[in-house]
C-alpha cells in the first residue's frame, strides 16, 4: 500500500536541498512522478546538474524560483503548476535556513531567518493548497524539536511550531498530513561535512541513509499516526529525552 500515485504531481518547497532531492528521487524512480521544485534562487549549474540526473531515472523535475515566505510569490507558483498540470496530488515542505549561533549573540534578523522558512512557509500552505484536493501534505521537521539543540534557537523553535501547526492542519483538513522528525543525516543536506559528522559520532549518532528514509516515510503516509521520528543510534546513548507521548523509529 502506498499514497504515492502513479504517475502523481508533487510539489516541494526547497526540493533542490539534500533530502528534498533523495525524496524526489524516489518517487521519480519508483513512481514515475511528476516533481516541481520551488525554490528561492535563481537555477543555477549546480541546481541543473541536479535535474539532469534525476531525469536520468525519470520525469525530469521542473523548477519554480518563488520565495514560499511571500504568499504571493507561492501563489504564483501554484497557479503556474495548475495550468502546466492540472492537478496536484501532494505537498512537500522542506525547506530549511541553518544561522546558527548563540541567542546571547544571535540578532533578530538573524533569529528570523531561521524561523521564517518553517513558520511563513507552513501557513503559506495552508493557505495557497486549501482548496486543492491532495492526497497528503508531508510535513519534514528534526529530532531537534524534542531537545535543546546548543546555537539553533531559531531553527527549533520553527521545528515546534510547524510540528504545532501540521498536527492542527491534519485535524482540519480531509487530506493525510503528516510529519516526520529526522534525525542526523550524515550523508545529505546541510549538515554533511566531516565535522558534524565526529560530532555526531561522539554521541553516538548514526547517519540516516536514504533507503531506510524513504522506507519509513512510506509507514508514516498509510499508517495510522500523523507524527513519526526516524533516528539512527550507534551505541547506547542519552540522546533523546522525551516527555511527550510521539511515536518514534528507532533503529
Amino acid at each position: 500500500e502506498t499514497l504515492y500515485k502513479n504517475g502523481g504531481v508533487y510539489v516541494v518547497i526547497g526540493g533542490a536541498g539534500g533530502i528534498g532531492e533523495v525524496w524526489s528521487e524516489y518517487v521519480i524512480r519508483m513512481y514515475e512522478a511528476k516533481v516541481i521544485w520551488i525554490g528561492r534562487r535563481e537555477k543555477d549549474a549546480k541546481i541543473q546538474a541536479k535535474i539532469d540526473r534525476l531525469a536520468s531515472v525519470g520525469p525530469t523535475p521542473s523548477y519554480i524560483v518563488a520565495d514560499a515566505t511571500d504568499q504571493e510569490e507561492l501563489y504564483r507558483a501554484y497557479e503556474e503548476i495548475k495550468q502546466q498540470y492540472g492537478h496536484i496530488h501532494g505537498i512537500v515542505h522542506s525547506a530549511i535556513v541553518l544561522l546558527d549561533k548563540s541567542l546571547a549573540n544571535m540578532d533578530e534578523e538573524r533569529f528570523r531567518a531561521g524561523l521564517r522558512v518553517k513558520v511563513d512557509v507552513s501557513v503559506n500552505i495552508a493557505e495557497v493548497f486549501e482548496q486543492e484536493p491532495l492526497d497528503f501534505v508531508l510535513f519534514f521537521s528534526s529530532m531537534n524539536s524534542f531537545v535543546k539543540a546548543a546555537g539553533q534557537s531559531n531553527y527549533v523553535a520553527g521545528c515546534i511550531f510547524k510540528d504545532a501547526f501540521a498536527s492542527q492542519l491534519a485535524l482540519e483538513w480531509p487530506c493525510a498530513v503528516k510529519v516526520m522528525n529526522w534525525g542526523y543525516w550524515g550523508t545529505v543536506g546541510t549538515v554533511a561535512s566531516e565535522e558534524y559528522q565526529r560530532r555526531m559520532q561522539k554521541r553516538g549518532v548514526g547517519s540516516i541513509e536514504p533507503p531506510e528514509a524513504m522506507e519509513a516515510l512510506e509507514a508514516l503516509l498509510i499508517g495510522p499516526m500523523n507524527q513519526l521520528a526516524f533516528a539512527k543510534m550507534t551505541t547506547s546513548s542519552t540522546w533523546i529525552h522525551v516527555n511527550r507521548a510521539h511515536s518514534f523509529v528507532m533503529m
